[in-house]
């Protein structure tokens, strides 16, 4: 399970910071919800991949885990897309220029890659933001953006 948390930073502080980041203290699992005391524990780091615009940066994900329901999670940066190694500014900024048919920076083919994962996952990503308070509308024009109403 992957959590998404909110640093205040942005990717090159985070990684120059790397395991010297001020990773959350979980005083409840997301998982089974039990609020025992030290039944959240760290153990250790996997290290993934970054990319914003050309610059990639090589950053540890802080893994967790339930002693009582045995669940393993990571703490994700807010500015990472699950699975994506490209930021969420990256990919949205990419986007946006793609859809207004501006000059987007990178390959046709990942542009390509980008623009059909979002088409495919239009409806979890209404949902995400309908569930942290955005009232949107979807198109039935699945190339339109949502709009806020």
């Amino acid at each position: 399970m992957l959590i998404s948390y909110d640093f205040g930073i942005d990717l090159e502080e985070y990684s120059i910071r790397g395991t010297s980041n001020h990773f959350p203290l979980l005083d409840e699992c997301p998982n089974c919800k039990c609020l025992a005391p030290g039944n959240i524990h760290r153990t250790g780091y996997y290290w993934r991949y970054g990319i914003i615009e050309d610059v990639t940066k090589r950053i540890p994900i802080c893994r967790l885990r339930c002693l009582v329901c045995k669940g393993n999670f990571s703490i994700l940066p807010d500015f990472l897309i699950p699975y994506f190694q490209h930021t969420v500014h990256t990919v949205l900024g990419r986007l946006q220029r793609h859809l207004l048919r501006k000059k987007v920076n990178g390959g046709r083919q990942l542009m390509g890659f980008h623009l059909k994962r979002f088409i495919k996952n239009i409806n979890w990503i209404h949902s995400y933001f309908s569930d942290n308070g955005q009232v949107l509308s979807v198109s039935k024009d699945v190339k339109k953006k949502p709009q806020n109403i």
